[in-house]
């Protein structure tokens, strides 16, 4: 008989074969169909980014539904999808997002890391753009925060919980192009902080839009989306690819990117501790 730990690990490693196994077939499907050309690396169109990504969004509802359904452990999996205020907190976590890539893009604009080449709407390419990149919010977090780390958190601590889907997280992104090293390292520390943020909040829906609202703002203000080159609203030239900027992975290989994490990582810790102390203050009266 396998122990509680052990059938977490094996009920997550296939959770991840079927999910990876369906994805290759569907979207291997998809590619031959439209006779997407695979020479010299997978290159989409907007539209062909918005038709792969609402793919992996229906692929992963309905293996984490499968897999909530069939959870072999006594206690609930929720994935924080019902949670209360969802419109709410989904405009919240949008505008959290959406202002610090505002505020780093300003930043980078002052320290004369980049400039403004050119600036230009395609209304069907930024439709495109914001149901693929809707689509790509919802995916990751209700596979790693809604279902893996809230699976991890049957067993062991919400700490824990947290670093290992972070590291799971960063792991899985090391396929991207123009990887660096301080992007991996960001990649953990995104995972960290929209993991903390659904610890905190216990709404996906929050994590969703901060997610959506952060790499919508990057790629239209003309950054790479971790590694990933799509279109740009915006478009901006880097005076030299370093650590401040980012360089072609993007805004998530930058620096600032960190700090701005560990930033509202901070901010969330100090907020939740002073309203604990409420609730305990008023407890005791």
């Amino acid at each position: 008989m396998m122990n509680q730990a052990t059938r977490i690990w094996v009920n997550i490693l296939f959770f991840f074969l079927t999910y990876l196994c369906v994805e290759v077939v569907i979207q291997g499907i998809y590619i031959i169909i439209a006779d997407i050309p695979m020479e010299g690396g997978l290159k989409l169109s907007e539209s062909e980014f918005l038709i792969t990504t609402v793919l992996s969004a229906i692929i992963a509802s309905l293996v984490v539904y499968l897999f909530v359904k069939l959870n072999d452990t006594a206690q609930p999996l929720t994935v924080g999808l019902t949670a209360s205020n969802k419109l709410r907190d989904f405009i919240v976590g949008t505008g959290l997002g959406a202002v610090v890539m505002l505020l780093g893009f300003g930043a980078l604009l002052l320290l004369d890391e980049i400039k403004i080449e050119s600036i230009s709407v395609d209304t069907f390419e930024l439709a495109c753009s914001t149901i693929g990149f809707l689509a790509v919010a919802y995916s990751e977090e209700l596979i790693f925060r809604g279902f893996l780390m809230r699976k991890l958190q049957l067993k062991y601590t919400a700490t824990t919980a947290l670093i290992v889907s972070s590291v799971i997280f960063s792991i899985m992104h090391l396929g991207n192009d123009n990887l660096s090293l301080m992007g991996v390292f960001d990649l953990f520390v995104a995972g960290l902080m929209l993991g903390a943020v659904f610890l905190y909040t216990k709404n996906l829906w929050m994590v969703i839009g901060l997610h959506f609202g952060w790499n919508f703002v990057q790629t239209h203000l003309g950054f790479n989306v971790s590694g990933l080159d799509s279109y740009s609203i915006v478009e901006t030239q880097y005076m030299q690819e370093n650590l401040i900027n980012g360089g072609a992975f993007g805004f998530e290989g930058s620096i600032l990117s960190t700090l701005a994490q560990l930033a509202i990582i901070s901010m969330l810790y100090l907020f939740y501790r002073a309203k604990l102390g409420q609730k305990t203050a008023i407890g005791s009266i």
